[in-house]
């Protein structure tokens, strides 16, 4: 039997964490009676002290709980469920997941089917992502990433789901929802670098690593899942007084040091750096406003 661990890292936002676990919870009973692949959940508490882990062991006792001191954020969680996962508890595949995430019910009968063929043994699988407050409506069917001038492209980012978007992709990375990654390919890649990305960024760089490792990554359209656009993050530039914590917070995509390492490890030529000046240009304008 092939095993998957669902790694879901959480902090402080209980209420999204139930809501969340109840949805998957109830996804998971559609192939509890699978014999060919079991499903997992390894939660990553970085440091809640709002009693989130102790109502999970309570309500949820089969979920594996891992803490972290608050200095994990999203990759050093992911980072140290997968590590566990694969290292110590010999899983063959790893699942990344949000508590805020949800799924369609048959969610897991749809990835057993993509299992089951041969040609995506050793594929990096990705979910066709979705509003929640809208789902009808595109976050992304997986994203591209252009080396030459830097820029990420979310397919599909904002379009109405259609019939051109129910054919699978091969694509360059997406995001931490509905992500699954072959032990082999973890392994091969040294799984994520939070040390260098400790929220953003952590997510594509394991993806472009792994393409850089001759792993391909395929974007699925039966794997539907919904994003909640209002729990990530800073998300946008206010005032020239934000501007430092824009350009310095683990929280912000303008992390300045961070997106300077994330263009010197994947771009190349003069192209991509033009593009990233711009991009800070543009942000220190907007905060002039």
């Amino acid at each position: 039997m092939k095993k998957t661990a669902i790694v879901i890292p959480i902090y402080n936002r209980l209420e999204i964490t139930k809501s969340g676990l109840l949805n998957i919870h109830l996804a998971l009973l559609n192939v509890k009676e699978n014999t060919e692949f079991s499903f997992d959940i390894i939660i990553v508490d970085d440091g809640s002290d709002d009693g989130s882990a102790e109502w999970i062991q309570e309500n949820y006792p089969t979920v594996k709980i891992f803490k972290g001191d608050g200095n994990l954020w999203w990759t050093g969680s992911v980072d140290l469920g997968a590590r566990v996962a694969v290292n110590e508890l010999n899983y063959d595949y790893v699942l990344l997941w949000n508590d805020d995430t949800i799924c369609n019910a048959n969610y897991f009968e749809e990835l057993i089917k993509i299992l089951n063929q041969s040609f995506y043994n050793n594929k990096i699988l990705v979910s066709k992502v979705l509003w929640q407050d809208d789902v009808n409506r595109l976050f992304n069917f997986g994203c591209y990433f252009d080396p030459k001038n830097g820029k990420k492209i979310l397919n599909g980012s904002n379009d109405f789901d259609s019939e051109k978007y129910n054919k699978i992709l091969k694509v360059d990375w997406s995001g931490g929802m509905g992500t699954l990654i072959p032990k082999e390919i973890l392994k091969a890649i040294d799984f994520f670098d939070p040390k260098n990305f400790p929220q953003y960024h952590g997510d594509s760089d394991m993806f472009l690593r792994a393409k850089k490792n001759g792993f391909d990554t395929y974007a699925i359209p039966t794997l539907k899942v919904y994003n909640n656009r209002d729990t990530s993050g800073i998300k946008k530039i206010r005032s020239f007084k934000d501007l430092k914590n824009y350009f310095t917070s683990n929280r912000s995509n303008y992390n300045f040091i961070q997106n300077v390492f994330f263009c010197k490890r994947h771009t190349v030529g003069a192209g991509a750096w033009i593009n990233f000046y711009k991009y800070y240009l543009k942000a220190f304008l907007i905060s002039l406003k």
